[in-house]
């Protein structure tokens, strides 16, 4: 496994176990928002100064895991299955978050790449809700408010959405999250014969499209597992 993927791996790992949201990992770290979400996103390797900061502004930090990765994440904490409580505490994990709103009233909504790289909120969620009713095989997720009524009745707007990253495979029907050029929709995805893909809305106002499956202008971002909204 690439350096990159296996310390972005740890640093998702110390927000959760610290529940600190990627800005505050961010400032822990002594860099910019923008570093740190390539070095958690496995698009870099963090540097020596970064990682040096880590561990002299949250001492907590156990030297050998965050270099090694060596159990356990914090100085002090039992080894797995060793004195453990009989419940495991509560814990929060920070999604990026992020707002997919229409440019027009009454129009699609749409989140540009660039907003989707840097994200400027994060949403806590319990550890129980995530792993109990989410249930993800993967750490790369996001969260998105979808404050559009392209997918109505199934996800009204305001609803709350979380995409896995990491679950790109159209191969069986769903709701996705798609890049059109440098912008960003929310999608109902059919697999078609010869290698295309049917993309439409449950709202039927608007048209829907085929594409090649191999479009340079196209990218699956991830599938919608999970949603939400007020009643």
């Amino acid at each position: 496994m690439p350096a990159s993927q296996i310390l972005c791996d740890r640093l998702q790992e110390l927000e959760r176990v610290l529940g600190c949201s990627p800005q505050e990992m961010a400032e822990m770290g002594e860099c910019s928002r923008a570093t740190y979400y390539r070095y958690r996103k496995g698009k870099s390797v963090p540097d020596l100064l970064f990682l040096n900061n880590i561990l002299n502004n949250e001492t907590r930090v156990n030297t050998e895991w965050l270099l090694k990765g060596e159990k356990p994440v914090l100085k002090g904490s039992c080894e797995d299955g060793e004195n453990k409580s009989s419940a495991d505490p509560i814990r929060f994990i920070n999604l990026p978050l992020h707002k997919m709103a229409p440019s027009e009233k009454g129009g699609e909504g749409k989140l540009k790449m660039q907003q989707l790289d840097n994200p400027s909120y994060t949403l806590p969620l319990c550890n129980t809700f995530v792993e109990h009713v989410i249930n993800p095989d993967s750490k790369q997720l996001i969260a998105v408010i979808v404050q559009c009524d392209s997918m109505s009745p199934n996800i009204k707007p305001g609803s709350l959405i979380v995409v896995n990253t990491e679950k790109k495979d159209a191969s069986n029907d769903g709701i996705f999250l798609v890049r059109f050029d440098d912008e960003i929709r929310i999608k109902l995805i059919q697999r078609l014969p010869s290698k295309k893909l049917l993309l439409s809305t449950i709202n039927d106002k608007f048209e829907p499209l085929k594409l090649d499956l191999s479009a340079d202008n196209f990218e699956i971002i991830g599938r919608v597992i999970w949603r939400g909204s007020a009643v």
